[in-house]
């Protein structure tokens, strides 16, 4: 029972720190937006995509190569970290330098060309956190990371804040980004001593044994990035920066929406990998819960999101951005099958079958960036919402293909038909409701939605020790 309680421990404080970034992260978007405007938040919207394309190169498959090798029995967990350590720092130079450069070449104003220089340092930081996390997720102690987020969002905040309530340009605004993640890094920085000793290492056996499981990730995050990222610097090369930023103001809630499958599955994660080698019979039930999980949440957002898609990018960006609200309806399909990639990679990573995925993600970008190129010059952000449902519903497909196949797991959907039952439910009373403000509705919809799904045994007190009902195991 102490691992189900730790289990249930860590997911509350991951929880609730991402429940309390979300916050501080919209909080951060109404203030941007309203101060900056649909072409000022179009250059901060430019800047953290184009940074986020380096940013994820820079990862290079480390962060979940480094929680699956330290996972692992037998481990010389000392030893590989200080390894992936060197290995994160150098690549994070490489990529985030890279980035650096090369924006000075591109035709962009001056403005945003200043800002990726500063907002790089952000993402170096980023870059370094996300190999520590991997030691608390592996030592199932979220606590730490908890409170790293929440002092570095609160500090970004802050800064944000304090830059718009002295007139300052956007350069400080992006500023407070990079000083509140340097909060965040140097709390998980000292917290780790407790778990390992940090002596950076260059073992060229180890490097080989992290570049054999790291390399098909690399691939196949670098071919993601070709569609998960090149709509937004398409868009940003070819059209008006206040385009970008009414995108960018419906993508910034679609990734607060999509953060949640990761910090649950980076806990998921190790246990997958230790029963898909002990206990194939648990890793199915693992898989299966998860899934039922994922979609009690998935299916009530896209319900929500139809009929309060306006009201939410009012709420949230302005009037000014009331058209991001069309855009979120779009997007909120791409967000749900993010949900369940999410879930399916996570279980093909677990069973190592990582180059299996390579040629979809290829297929995949193949048939993305042409498109990308071709439509959304013509047809703005709405190509690009679109598309991007079409190029997850592509990997998504393809993960739950390649998991079927190899593990020959089988999954019910017995819940997800109660949860659509009460997803109407909660709709049906919105929609009688729907003068009414936001917060009175999605409150209104939350409670709706728990009641018609308990009555409907869609889940019970019992859900989580169903998913890890692993005492003696």
């Amino acid at each position: 029972m102490q691992l189900i309680s730790q289990i249930a421990k860590n997911t509350f404080y991951q929880a609730f720190s991402k429940f309390f970034g979300a916050i501080i992260g919209l909080i951060a978007v109404a203030l941007m937006t309203r101060y900056l405007g649909q072409t000022g938040y179009g250059y901060y919207t430019t800047m953290i995509a184009f940074l986020q394309f380096f940013g994820v190169l820079a990862d290079f498959g480390l962060q979940m190569t480094t929680t699956k090798i330290l996972s692992e029995p037998g481990s010389d967990n000392n030893k590989v970290f200080g390894n992936i350590l060197v290995l994160r720092f150098l690549s994070s130079i490489l990529f985030l330098g890279s980035a650096v450069l090369i924006v000075w070449l591109l035709p962009y104003p001056l403005i945003i060309k200043q800002g990726i220089s500063i907002v790089s340092l952000s993402f170096f930081f980023v870059s370094m956190q996300s190999i520590f996390i991997s030691v608390f997720q592996k030592n199932m102690n979220m606590v730490k990371v908890a409170v790293a987020e929440i002092w570095a969002r609160s500090v970004m905040l802050f800064g944000i804040w304090l830059s718009i309530q002295s007139g300052l340009s956007i350069l400080w605004i992006v500023s407070s980004v990079v000083i509140g993640n340097m909060v965040g890094f140097l709390i998980l920085f000292y917290s780790s001593f407790k778990y390992i000793k940090l002596r950076p290492e260059i073992d060229l056996r180890i490097w080989k044994k992290i570049w054999k499981q790291a390399w098909p990730l690399a691939i196949t995050i670098t071919l993601t990035l070709v569609y998960f990222r090149a709509d937004t610097i398409i868009l940003s090369l070819y059209r008006p920066q206040s385009e970008v930023g009414i995108y960018g103001a419906t993508y910034k809630v679609l990734e607060v929406l999509v953060q949640f499958p990761y910090l649950f599955l980076g806990l998921i994660l190790p246990l997958l990998t230790k029963f898909f080698l002990a206990n194939r019979k648990m890793f199915g039930l693992i898989i299966q819960k998860s899934f039922d999980f994922m979609m009690i949440i998935v299916i009530p957002m896209i319900f929500s999101s139809m009929i309060l898609g306006e009201k939410i990018m009012v709420f949230v960006a302005g009037p000014e951005f009331s058209v991001s609200g069309t855009l979120l309806k779009i997007l909120i399909f791409a967000a749900a099958l993010i949900y369940l990639g999410a879930l399916f990679g996570y279980g093909i990573v677990a069973a190592d079958l990582q180059k299996k995925m390579i040629k979809f993600y290829l297929i995949d970008a193949l048939i993305s960036l042409p498109l990308y190129f071709i439509l959304i010059p013509i047809y703005t952000y709405w190509a690009a919402a679109y598309l991007t449902i079409l190029t997850e519903l592509i990997i998504t497909a393809s993960a739950f293909y390649i998991l079927r196949k190899y593990t020959h797991i089988k999954l019910l959907l017995n819940v997800v038909n109660k949860a659509f039952i009460a997803s109407l439910a909660m709709s049906l009373v919105l929609l009688l409701l729907i003068n009414q403000g936001l917060i009175t509705l999605i409150i209104i919809g939350f409670i709706t939605y728990l009641w018609a799904l308990y009555l409907l045994k869609g889940y019970s007190k019992n859900t989580l020790l169903e998913i890890v009902n692993i005492k003696k195991q």
